[in-house]
């Protein structure tokens, strides 16, 4: 058993009082869309096929746990030119 001061998590999902995402997951896409948003989305590609759709995924993930956060990753998501 692990105390209330040290992070929980199931399959990627911290569970201590609530479900949510990890805070270095948020902040990872956070500044993914950020970039993309000042630089373009080719700046952030990396690869990936779909990314416009990849990115809408991850968001909707994160709305799933904390629809908050989920919130403003979609107003950032909106900004982006694509």
């Amino acid at each position: 058993m692990r105390g209330t001061s040290v992070r929980q998590s199931v399959t990627g999902i911290v569970v201590n009082a609530h479900p949510n995402v990890a805070r270095t997951e948020y902040d990872a896409l956070k500044a993914i869309l950020h970039n993309c948003a000042h630089h373009g989305p080719e700046s952030q590609r990396r690869g990936r096929g779909e990314f416009r759709d990849h990115l809408a995924g991850r968001i909707a993930w994160v709305s799933a746990l904390n629809a908050s956060r989920g919130e403003k990753l979609r107003d950032t998501f909106e900004r982006i030119s694509w």
